[in-house]
C-alpha cells in the first residue's frame, strides 16, 4: 500500500499540475463586462514548482471562462474548476466604470469530483479577490489582484487500519494567490492576456491526505468581444 506521505506527494504534483483550472488565476481585470453581454477566455497556463524539474504537456493545462454582464458595475462568472468541475463567482466594481482605474471584488463557488482518484473524492472550493486595474490607454490596461481561496477535500484516499492519522480540521488547505497583468483590448472587448500568477500554501489540512505546493503561473489568455476582425485592430 502507498504510504501516506507518498501519496501526499503524488496529490501535490497533480494539484499543482491541474492548478490552472482550479480556479487559481485571474485571467481579467477589475472591470466588470458591460451589461447584457457575454464573454468568453480562454488560457493556456504553464505551471512551474520545486517538485518538477522536467517538462510535460500536463504541465500546461487549459482554462476556460464565461462571463456575463449583470449592471454596468457587476457581472459573474463560470469556468472550468479541477478537469470535470464548474466554479462561479460574482464580481462587484466598486469604482464609477468611466474612471480609468477600477477596483474590484469577487468571491464564488466551485465543485468538481477529482477525475484521478480511484474513489469518490470531492472537491469544494471558496475564492475571494480582490483586483485593481488602470486603464493606460484605449487599448492597455494592467491589473494586480490578491486572493485566498480554501480546498475542501472530502473522501480521499484508502486508510490502513493499522496505522494512526490526524484529524480533519475543518478549515480545508487554504492558498493565498497574487496576480498581475496586462491586458491588450479592442473596442468591441476582443483581447489578449499575460498573467503572472504566484500561489502559496498558508493553511494545512492534515485529514484530508492533500497538500498543496508554492507554484508560479505563467498564462496567455483570449478573450471573445463583439462582432468580428482581428484581435488588435480598433
Amino acid at each position: 500500500m502507498t504510504s501516506p506521505r507518498a501519496s501526499r506527494v503524488s496529490l501535490t504534483v497533480l494539484l499543482a499540475l491541474a492548478a490552472a483550472s482550479c480556479g487559481v488565476t485571474r485571467l481579467q481585470t477589475a472591470r466588470t463586462i458591460p451589461a447584457g453581454e457575454t464573454r468568453t477566455t480562454v488560457a493556456a497556463t504553464l505551471v512551474r514548482n520545486d517538485l518538477r524539474d522536467d517538462f510535460a504537456v500536463t504541465d500546461v493545462p487549459i482554462d476556460i471562462m464565461v462571463r456575463h454582464g449583470i449592471t454596468p458595475r457587476t457581472d459573474f462568472g463560470v469556468r472550468t474548476f479541477f478537469g470535470f468541475g464548474l466554479l462561479t463567482d460574482v464580481k462587484w466594481n466598486l469604482l464609477d466604470p468611466a474612471r480609468k482605474t477600477a477596483l474590484a471584488i469577487s468571491g464564488g463557488f466551485g465543485a468538481a469530483v477529482d477525475p484521478s482518484a480511484t474513489n469518490a473524492t470531492t472537491i469544494l472550493h471558496m475564492p475571494l479577490t480582490v483586483t485593481l486595474s488602470r486603464d493606460l490607454s484605449s487599448w492597455l490596461a494592467c491589473y494586480g489582484a490578491v486572493g485566498y481561496g480554501t480546498f475542501w477535500i472530502i473522501g480521499h484516499g484508502e486508510r490502513d487500519p493499522t496505522m494512526i492519522y490526524a484529524d480533519r480540521t475543518l478549515t480545508g488547505d487554504g492558498l493565498v494567490d497574487l496576480h498581475v497583468g496586462v491586458e491588450l483590448s479592442t473596442s468591441t472587448g476582443r483581447a489578449v492576456l499575460f498573467e503572472y500568477g504566484h500561489i502559496r500554501p498558508i493553511v494545512n489540512d492534515p485529514g484530508d491526505l492533500y497538500s498543496f505546493t508554492t507554484s508560479h503561473l505563467f498564462s496567455i489568455a483570449f478573450r471573445t468581444g463583439r462582432g468580428a476582425g482581428p484581435v488588435l485592430s480598433r
